[in-house]
């Protein structure tokens, strides 16, 4: 009987350690490749700028605990961003991150709106620059600058398709009323490079902004830059024809009908 109560509690005692040997194993390898399985929302199919959000266009997958940051659309949060624009590409299968998007209701620090490489650079903006107000974060903008030369002035595009990361203190999460008011100044997503440009032009002459179709990414190659004669040539039509005379000249003979 002793031998009976030795062997079932033998057998008690193994269970429960491959029990617990099972579950350590188990939370082992859990932390080791970066814990709990949290769902995510990511893209379906190639994401262009300006699209709008549907169901249909995403998917839920899930990733480790460890690799899934506060920029991440978590499942619970796909509803919130249906109907949204994208502010830059997004490929098939990337995570959709909350800077991606254009206009969510959440708080969209200016820091974490700047992609890794990029700068964010402010340049001074009036009702004209912003288009009176309809400028918002998302849209993309051709950067001109009008500088004098002699007694001309000279009108040149330095940069193309550049990201608008906010205009005031709007960078796209909160509502439009307020952003309005907050108005008079654009944030633009730029390499360092493009920043040295900004700064220096902005100090040589006068900056435009020229708005783009979201969806346009197209860079126009060669484009020379226009002066004040040019826009004048363009403008003044070209002198009449002088028209040319076919009567005989006078004292010439003037052949007869027959």
């Amino acid at each position: 009987m002793q031998k009976r109560t030795a062997l079932i509690a033998g057998s008690g005692s193994m269970i429960v350690g491959a029990v617990c040997l099972l579950l350590y194993m188990q939370r082992f390898e859990r932390e080791a490749s970066g814990g709990a399985l949290i769902p995510i929302v990511a893209a379906r199919q190639e994401l262009l700028l300006g699209t709008e959000l549907t169901e249909a266009m995403l998917v839920v997958r899930e990733v480790p605990e460890r690799y899934v940051e506060g920029r991440h659309v978590q499942a619970r949060d796909l509803q919130r961003i249906l109907g949204i624009p994208v502010t830059s590409e997004v490929h098939a299968g990337e995570s959709v991150l909350w800077t991606d998007l254009a206009n969510a209701e959440q708080r969209r620090d200016l820091s974490a709106l700047v992609r890794p490489g990029l700068r964010a650079v402010t340049i001074a903006a009036d009702p004209r620059a912003t288009f009176g107000g309809l400028l918002r974060p998302g849209d993309r903008v051709d950067v001109l600058v009008t500088t004098e030369r002699g007694e001309q002035q000279v009108t040149t595009t330095i940069l193309q398709n550049v990201l608008v990361l906010a205009t005031g203190r709007d960078t796209g999460g909160g509502r439009r009323e307020e952003a309005e008011t907050r108005a008079g100044q654009v944030t633009l997503g730029v390499t360092l490079d493009q920043g040295q440009t900004i700064a220096t032009a902005d100090a040589e002459g006068t900056l435009t902004l020229v708005l783009r179709h979201p969806a346009d990414i197209t860079v126009v190659e060669g484009l020379p830059p226009r002066s004040t004669s040019d826009v004048l040539r363009r403008a003044t039509p070209p002198p009449p024809p002088v028209p040319t005379s076919t009567a005989p000249a006078a004292g010439a003979p003037v052949e007869g009908i027959r």
